[in-house]
């Protein structure tokens, strides 16, 4: 008979799926609230990207002034989907969420931090959520974009989110992000889980701009050096804090 283990409770078991999204939504809502309160975010943003974002939390000031930003894809790495809180203006922004119950968990949390949820992936409703985002992209909204989800492989980045900067004619701006302290999470991701109240880097790449008449080698070239670019920017990140506090 197979062992009993108490975390069955949090990853099995669908009859207990509507109270286990319920608890973990909750919980997310009060990291978000704890999050924007408390989290101190740096952002560093080439002179090109400037004009379409701003790295802040939702309370902060420097989130005046951003309706004037234009829109574009955010594309970022599945196992750090925590850049999603420190992003403005969240309001003019929309992300993909499969219908699976981990897109559920992911919508529920997006949805109360203001943004707006397309559902669907590869696997649950991926035509619905494509076109979902076509249309928020066609009213001057962002769309983020995590380029390695919805199930690895690892920092492997879709063709997805090449074709759908070529059918929007928005660039892609990739964005890398570190925790000053943090877990390495045992996913295929390898999620990166934030310590409370640490310090946070956001790091932006230059646009990426996909032609309207780019060929499918064009735009497998280009999605190869999206992947390699992105791979370069955790990279530096990575050594973000250990360089600026060793200066000081």
């Amino acid at each position: 008979m197979k062992k009993f283990r108490i975390k069955d409770l949090f990853l099995k078991y669908p009859l207990l799926d509507k109270w286990r999204v319920l608890g973990l939504a909750g919980i997310f809502k009060y990291g978000i609230t704890v999050y924007d309160l408390s989290y101190r975010v740096m952002a560093i943003i080439p002179e090109a990207s400037q004009a379409y974002i701003r790295a802040s939390s939702a309370n902060s000031a420097a989130a005046n002034g951003l309706e004037s930003l234009k829109p574009a894809i955010y594309a970022y790495f599945h196992g750090q989907m925590y850049v999603l809180l420190g992003l403005s203006p969240r309001n003019r922004m929309s992300l993909i969420a499969s219908n699976s119950r981990d897109g559920e968990m992911i919508a529920r949390a997006a949805e109360f931090m203001g943004y707006e949820v397309a559902r669907g992936s590869r696997t649950h409703g991926g035509v619905k959520g494509a076109f979902n985002l076509i249309n928020a992209a066609e009213n001057n909204r962002s769309v983020l974009f995590p380029v390695d989800g919805p199930k690895g492989p690892f920092e492997v980045v879709k063709a997805e989110v090449i074709r759908l900067a070529q059918i929007t004619k928005l660039p892609i701006i990739p964005v890398v992000s570190q925790a000053r302290t943090r877990d390495l999470m045992k996913s295929w991701d390898r999620y990166n889980c934030p310590y409370l109240n640490t310090k946070m880097v956001y790091v932006f790449g230059e646009p990426i701009e996909v032609p309207a008449d780019a060929d499918d080698s064009a735009k497998e070239n280009l999605r190869v050096d999206l992947q390699n670019y992105m791979v370069e920017l955790k990279s530096k990140t990575s050594e973000f804090f250990q360089y600026v506090e060793g200066k000081n």
